[in-house]
């Protein structure tokens, strides 16, 4: 009979990919101060925020990797081994995306113009909604794939439906942000630099879907 990892080790590899999945939060969260810092030309502080960045995907890489290295090969899995590590894969783009946002910001001293600042920050904070909303699916992970209960996998699903919708309102005002950015008042550069961060900060929420897509394909297992 094929004994399920969990019950073989003492520690799950799931464990270390809710660790991992709580790293990006805190790292999405610092992240919405880093850039609220920015837009209100506090830069002392957005530097400050923005090595808190760095340092959380240094650690997160750093839980990464423990996890590949100690994920037991040759032993039976309740979920295809696959789809884990694209979640984990998927996961570690968040972080990517955060610390280049905070990077690029840091190469120039943009003046992002007052009337388009509070659509700037909302579409951060709704990417952020994504991430957060992300993370509350994953804490329920291991439990649903061990022990699966009808009654709360459809309560997780529901909770992934709404990571795709908070995605899309993240879509929506990215585009509408975009546009305003093309008909304002900027020089070149400052347009090429305030779009670009839009485009990181963006696709957070992407990548925070792709792992709502990983979780749903090993709920249906």
């Amino acid at each position: 009979m094929r004994v399920p990892v969990f019950r073989t080790f003492t520690r799950s590899p799931f464990d270390g990919l809710l660790k991992h999945a709580a790293k990006v939060k805190e790292c999405v969260t610092v992240l919405q101060k880093a850039l609220e810092a920015y837009s209100k030309e506090r830069h002392e502080e957005f530097k400050r925020l923005a090595q808190k960045v760095s340092k959380l995907e240094e650690e997160a890489d750093w839980i990464k990797g423990n996890i590949r290295n100690h994920l037991p090969r040759g032993i039976w899995m309740p979920v295809d081994k696959t789809d884990f590590l694209m979640a984990l894969k998927e996961q570690d783009a968040i972080l990517d995306f955060a610390e280049d946002a905070v990077v690029w910001l840091s190469f120039r001293r943009t003046k992002i113009p007052e009337k388009l600042r509070g659509e700037f920050l909302d579409h951060l904070s709704r990417v952020v909604e994504t991430v957060i909303t992300l993370e509350q699916v994953m804490e329920n992970v291991k439990s649903l794939v061990t022990s699966p209960r009808k009654k709360e996998r459809e309560r997780c699903k529901e909770r992934l439906k709404e990571v795709h919708h908070k995605e899309w309102e993240a879509d929506q005002v990215e585009r509408r942000l975009a546009s305003d950015l093309f008909n304002n008042d900027l020089d070149p550069v400052s347009l090429f630099h305030l779009l670009k961060v839009v485009d990181l900060v963006g696709n957070i929420a992407n990548h925070a879907e792709n792992v709502g897509d990983r979780v749903r394909a090993m709920l249906a297992k």
